[in-house]
């Protein structure tokens, strides 16, 4: 059934008048006629009884009526959804997070921004390692990360767009009572002969390659005594004494009894997280929250 015709049917009526229906439509009367003909062949009923003066319904118009006017305010809304998902309005945003990321006061301000900009968008977190963000941005699992480049990059970030977001120190979180707790600032160097408490090699976060990156850089393979898959347990378990642990800034957000935090005199001893989305992407709700983002990383 051509939408077309049915928007002509109410409009006639309405007016019950062709010549008035016609100029409201912006086109002649003839058209308008075969239009409606048109209809009613292939209904196989007469819509409107007319007469040189009148236009009336008639029955069969009538129950078309209400369906009619149905359909065509369904397209339209059907018209509005779709340009509320193009433009950003509603629809699903799956946004990756690492773990110690969630605990920089700039996340939650990013997600509530968002939320509040737009709140018709349904916003799916996940926490997940760099590595396992970035894969799952490539297999579209993901629509933004928020993440940190390990060195080692995997291929799929050749397809990514990445920005920096923040770049903060890496610290030595060890035992208060832990003999360099005694410095104001300690050199990777000075870490030769600890044992280290650090994630799992396997489990994708970018922090471990950095940490191996960087000891191995001073001449010696950090000794992992002890891993641990959540940034907050990294500290907890320093405060047993196990070993030290190289943690992002953010983590100063954890107080735990009997661990002290110590800032490294390298410089080459920070972290960036990153923002992360599609290269070409046509997802307006990612562009727009990385654009969120960057808006409010300057201030």
């Amino acid at each position: 059934m051509n939408l077309r015709h049915l928007e002509y049917f109410t409009v006639v009526a309405q007016e019950l008048h062709f010549r008035r229906s016609a100029e409201r439509l912006g086109i002649t009367q003839a058209p308008l006629s075969l239009a409606i003909q048109a209809l009613e062949t292939e209904l196989g009923a007469r819509l409107f009884h007319r007469t040189r003066r009148t236009v009336v319904l008639t029955e069969a118009g009538h129950a078309l009526l209400d369906d009619a006017r149905g359909i065509l305010s369904r397209v339209e809304m059907a018209k509005e959804h779709v340009w509320q998902t193009v433009s950003g309005q509603v629809g699903r945003l799956r946004v990756g997070f690492t773990n110690a990321s969630s605990l920089s006061p700039f996340f939650p301000r990013l997600i509530h921004a968002y939320r509040t900009q737009r709140p018709s968008v349904q916003i799916v977190l996940r926490e997940l390692a760099s590595s396992q963000q970035m894969e799952a941005l490539d297999a579209r699992e993901l629509d933004i990360g928020l993440l940190r480049v390990p060195p080692e990059a995997p291929a799929p970030m050749r397809d990514l767009v990445l920005a920096p977001l923040l770049e903060e120190p890496l610290l030595l979180a060890l035992h208060a009572g832990h003999r360099l707790a005694k410095k104001r600032t300690v050199r990777i160097a000075d870490l030769r002969n600890e044992p280290f408490i650090a994630y799992p090699r396997q489990s994708g976060v970018a922090l471990f390659s950095q940490m191996l990156s960087l000891c191995e850089k001073r001449g010696f393979t950090p000794n992992v005594v002890q891993e641990a898959q959540q940034a907050s347990t990294l500290i907890g378990l320093t405060a047993t004494g196990l070993g030290v642990a190289l943690v992002p800034g953010a983590l100063r957000a954890i107080a735990v009894p009997g661990v002290v935090l110590r800032e490294l005199s390298d410089d080459d001893t920070t972290t960036t997280l990153y923002i992360a989305h599609r290269r070409g992407d046509a997802n307006s709700r990612a562009l727009q929250f990385a654009e969120l983002a960057a808006t409010l990383q300057k201030r």
